[in-house]
């Protein structure tokens, strides 16, 4: 194989369709073929983008919902509004991106993974720039 790669590596990976995708976005299981399409998405070096979009794909119909009712209904104030709106869209991506290690972790055991399998690839492939950090704030704080 060129380039290093090894027959054992290569790996049939199929997408979603946007339909799937929405469901998956939403917290629904895959069929079973897009197994490693799954685990791309988890362990990608992406893999925080792609979590905070699907946070989004959860929060923007609330939101649509909410300025429906408080907007159009209520005639709450803009001012009122858009303020609260965009507190909660930060509360939301907040709460959402501090678990989201364990959120892919356990996405990826209905999958059949074993508990934590993402959290390592994803720290296996960043350990030498890890170590590297490390080193560079011992050298600069610690010297």
């Amino acid at each position: 194989m060129q380039g290093g790669t090894d027959a054992k590596e290569l790996v049939l990976m199929v997408r979603p369709n946007p339909l799937q995708w929405i469901w998956y976005a939403y917290g629904g299981t895959l069929p079973e073929r897009y197994r490693e399409w799954v685990l791309h998405d988890i362990t990608t070096r992406t893999w925080l983008v792609r979590h905070t979009i699907r946070t989004l794909m959860f929060v923007v119909p609330i939101l649509v919902a909410l300025y429906l009712v408080f907007g159009l209904v209520v005639h709450l104030p803009g001012s009122i509004l858009w303020p609260a709106m965009a507190l909660g869209v930060i509360v939301g991506l907040y709460y959402s991106l501090s678990y989201a290690r364990e959120t892919g972790d356990l996405r990826l055991v209905k999958y059949g993974y074993p508990g934590g399998h993402g959290t390592q690839i994803r720290d296996k492939r960043n350990e030498g720039a890890t170590e590297q950090r490390a080193r560079n704030y011992d050298a600069r704080w610690r010297s």
